[in-house]
C-alpha cells in the first residue's frame, strides 16, 4: 500500500521540499497544499524538473482534500499560519511523522497548544533545523566532543538573525551537549527592520548567549554589509573557520572539505531516516520548543512591547 507524503505551504521552501522527495525511489502518494493556484503551480513545475521517475503529485487548495492517513507531513507555511494549519491537519488526518519549519510559532502561548495537540495525537514531530543533517557539522561535533571553552561567534551583512538566530543556537547546543543558554540582547540595534516576507520584522546588531557552562555564542548581522556570514568556533585546542556559501573550511589553518547541502537534497533523507529508524537527525519537537522559547522570550523583552512578528 502506497504511503501519503504530504507539504503543506508551496512557497519557495515548500517547493524545495517537494523536489527531495522527488528523489525517492518507493513508490509513494505525494500531495501538497496551498490556496494560491500560482504556488501550487510554480511547484509543480520545479517537482516535474527533477521527477524523472513518474511520481504522481496531486495539487490541493485545501487540507480537507487530503487522505485520512498520512505517513509524513511538512507544514512549510509562515510562523502566523502555523499552528491554525496543524490544528487543521490533526483533526482532519491520522499523521506518522510531521516536519515543521521554524520559526515555530511567533506567540508564547501556541507552543503549549502545540505540544498539546501533538501528545494527543501520538504524532512524532521534529523541527526543520537542518545543520544538524550537515555531515560536516556532525564531523566537528566528534572533534569538539572533550573540548572545553567553546566559543562560536558568526557574522555578516543582513542575514535575517530574528529568524535565522533559531539555526545557529540549535546547532550550537547540539555541538556543546547543553539545553540552556542565558539570552543577552543588549547589543541588538535598536530600529528594525523588514522581513522579505511582509508583515514580518527582522534585527540586526548583536545577539549573545552564554551556556552554564561558560560557552558561548556571538550572532552578528550588520545592517551596513551584505557580506555572506562566516563562522569562527574555538576552544581549547582549535581554531575553526567555516564559510558556508563558499564550501571552505579550516581546522587549525589547514584546508578541509566541507559541502553546503540544500533543502532540496535533504527532505528526502528525513523521510528515510524516520521510515528506517522511526527517528532522524533533525531536532525533536519538544526540544526545539524549549530552544524557541528561550529566544522568543527574549526578543519579547527587547521589542518591549513593539509590534513585529518572526518568520
Amino acid at each position: 500500500m502506497k504511503k501519503n507524503i504530504a507539504i503543506i505551504g508551496a512557497g519557495q521552501l515548500g517547493s524545495r521540499h517537494l523536489q527531495a522527495l522527488a528523489q525517492l525511489k518507493e513508490d509513494v502518494s505525494l500531495y501538497i497544499v496551498d490556496p494560491s493556484k500560482q504556488s501550487l503551480e510554480a511547484s509543480v513545475e520545479r517537482f516535474n524538473e527533477v521527477n524523472h521517475d513518474n511520481k504522481l503529485l496531486k495539487a490541493l487548495n485545501n487540507i480537507s482534500e487530503l487522505p485520512r492517513i498520512l505517513e509524513f507531513v511538512i507544514i512549510s507555511t509562515n510562523s502566523k499560519q502555523r499552528l491554525d494549519v496543524l490544528r487543521e491537519l490533526l483533526n482532519h488526518a491520522e499523521v506518522n511523522y510531521l516536519l515543521l519549519e521554524k520559526f515555530l510559532f511567533p506567540h508564547i502561548c501556541e507552543y503549549e497548544e502545540a505540544k498539546q495537540l501533538l501528545n494527543n495525537t501520538k504524532t512524532k514531530a521534529y523541527v526543520n533545523c537542518v545543520k544538524r543533517m550537515w555531515p560536516n557539522y556532525q564531523e566537528l561535533k566528534s572533534l569538539l566532543k572533550f573540548e572545553k571553552n567553546i566559543h562560536f561567534e558568526l557574522s555578516g551583512g543582513q542575514w535575517n538573525l530574528a529568524s535565522n538566530a533559531i539555526h545557529f543556537l540549535d546547532f550550537f547546543l547540539y555541538l556543546i551537549n547543553e539545553t540552556v543558554v542565558h539570552v543577552d540582547t543588549t547589543l541588538l540595534d535598536n530600529d528594525l527592520s523588514q522581513n522579505k516576507r511582509d508583515g514580518y520584522i527582522e534585527f540586526t546588531g548583536t545577539l549573545k548567549m552564554i551556556t552554564p557552562n561558560l560557552n558561548t555564542l556571538v550572532l552578528t548581522s550588520e545592517s551596513n554589509s551584505t557580506e555572506p556570514y562566516q563562522i569562527r568556533i574555538t576552544s581549547n585546542n582549535y581554531k575553526i573557520e567555516i564559510f558556508e556559501v563558499q564550501e571552505k573550511c579550516k581546522v587549525n589553518g589547514e584546508e578541509m572539505e566541507f559541502k553546503l547541502y540544500y533543502q532540496s537534497n535533504l527532505t528526502n533523507k528525513v523521510y528515510l531516516q524516520l521510515c528506517h529508524r522511526g527517528n532522524c537527525d533533525l531536532v525533536d519537537f519538544k526540544t526545539a520548543v524549549d530552544e524557541h522559547i528561550m529566544l522568543l522570550t527574549a526578543f519579547n523583552s527587547f521589542l518591549n512591547g513593539r509590534e513585529g512578528i518572526i518568520t
